[in-house]
């Protein structure tokens, strides 16, 4: 799997320090006036933020290229409604030689891993040999598994992923999303370091946790 940050806001953390205190601030130079703020002020604030109501976290937006995940895991993924994406189509791409994702608990058992490789195989074969016969791509992709490996594009604001580490960050969360959004998250932290505490739910904020998270950075 792959996961890129392709896009996010724009002087973020004055924008999210901004739409927070726009409550607070009448006059309208407000927003100048937070950009002179110290960094020490804008720490302070953030962390008060933390604690608060969270609208004001939706202005802030990311859109990562995700590549190489599994249909299964971009059919849980898309469920998240706050969210925009733009998947690969297998209606007009022929999906010929197609890659697949391989859960671990089969990776690790020789027996049930040859069953599954040979059982793609003979999915790809088949699949080929519709396509052979003169059915569209849209038709042939009937038979295609699960665990096809397909790229996705997607949006999402500040709060959304909040609200998702709270759940995908979790232990007991499926292997491949886990793992999915472990890369966004440390995706976001590289690009907007002051975001950690944003996503990073205290209840999964365990030492594990975060070395898991400072292994995926590297």
């Amino acid at each position: 799997m792959k996961v890129k940050l392709i896009n996010s806001t724009s002087d973020a953390v004055n924008l999210l320090l901004f739409t927070k205190n726009t409550r607070l601030m009448g006059d309208e130079g407000a927003y100048d006036k937070i950009k002179e703020w110290t960094q020490d002020q804008k720490d302070e604030h953030l962390d008060y933020m933390l604690q608060t109501i969270k609208s004001s976290w939706e202005f802030i937006d990311y859109t990562f290229d995700i590549r190489d995940v599994s249909r299964g895991f971009t059919h849980q993924f898309v469920r998240t409604r706050q969210a925009s994406y733009a998947q690969q189509s297998q209606r007009t791409v022929k999906m010929t030689g197609f890659k697949y994702y391989t859960p671990e608990r089969i990776q690790e058992d020789k027996h049930a891993k040859l069953i599954y490789d040979s059982t793609m195989e003979l999915i790809n074969m088949r699949y080929q040999q519709l396509l052979t016969a003169g059915m569209p791509a849209e038709d042939a992709r009937g038979v295609l598994p699960t665990n096809i490996y397909t790229n996705i594009v997607a949006k999402f604001n500040l709060r959304t992923l909040h609200e998702m580490a709270k759940s995908r960050l979790s232990p007991r969360a499926q292997g491949e999303y886990r793992e999915v959004f472990k890369l966004m998250v440390s995706e976001v932290i590289k690009e907007h370091p002051w975001a950690e505490p944003f996503l990073t739910p205290k209840e999964w904020a365990a030492p594990s946790m975060a070395k898991s998270l400072n292994e995926v950075k590297k």
